[in-house]
């Protein structure tokens, strides 16, 4: 599973790595000014629709930073951010575009948990638009298990997943066979018919089973039915 979320972003960060982060941004011609200002905005939101604080002292987790579009805001109100991708060349990307964040650790996960974050080192963790594409529900369910792990007794988790079934049925059958032929001849996105793009939505109740085997709680829940469904874990 690791390898194969691995080599599908890769190809989709070489493909057009801002698009495939932000997908409201215009294919193969992004407005780069409007890519990072709203990164600055959705960490806002995220934060606010869960009632979440950052403090100048948190070290954060981010999960699934892509080219660090929420981590140039995260940077500078935090201590330190380990921000954590599964795709080699999308990290590369974000070095490249953030040379000036000082205080981020860019790492590569392995698609399945958070290996090379030590257990109960973590105050604050972040993660949005990244689970709603993983198809296979329990894998998400184990990064819930694995943000219990790395936060520290109090610490907390803001994280947004896809509570919309209908959302990852990719259409009828005829919007499949066109964006598929719009990809082939480059006339669109490739890879938004493939199950690692559509990903799988995420039962509350699962979710708060799995926060709960992490020593969590689901303290909060915002847009419940919806597909930018976000939750507030903590750590007891």
């Amino acid at each position: 599973m690791g390898q194969d979320m691995r080599t599908f972003w890769d190809e989709r960060a070489e493909e057009d790595a801002f698009f495939f982060v932000d997908n409201r941004l215009q294919y193969g011609r992004p407005d780069l000014e409007r890519f990072w200002s709203d990164g600055a905005q959705d960490l806002r939101r995220l934060l606010d629709a869960v009632g979440a604080e950052l403090r100048p002292s948190d070290r954060a987790l981010e999960i699934g930073c892509g080219v660090g579009r929420l981590t140039r805001a995260l940077s500078p109100q935090v201590e330190s951010v380990c921000a954590l991708d599964v795709s080699e060349r999308m990290l590369e990307l974000a070095r490249e575009h953030n040379g000036e964040l000082r205080n981020v650790e860019w790492l590569l996960g392995d698609g399945r948990t958070l290996a090379g974050v030590a257990s109960q080192s973590v105050d604050a963790c972040i993660s949005h638009v990244v689970f709603q594409h993983i198809p296979e529900p329990e894998v998400t369910l184990g990064y819930v298990r694995e943000i219990g792990r790395v936060l520290r007794p109090g610490g907390w988790a803001a994280f947004q997943i896809s509570n919309d079934e209908r959302i990852h049925a990719g259409g009828s059958p005829l919007d499949r066979v066109r964006r598929g032929l719009r990809g082939a001849i480059g006339r669109g996105p490739r890879g938004q018919n493939d199950p690692r793009w559509r990903g799988s939505m995420i039962p509350l109740s699962s979710l708060r089973e799995a926060a709960r085997e992490g020593s969590m709680a689901v303290e909060r829940v915002a847009g419940e039915g919806t597909q930018l469904c976000c939750v507030l874990t903590r750590r007891r």
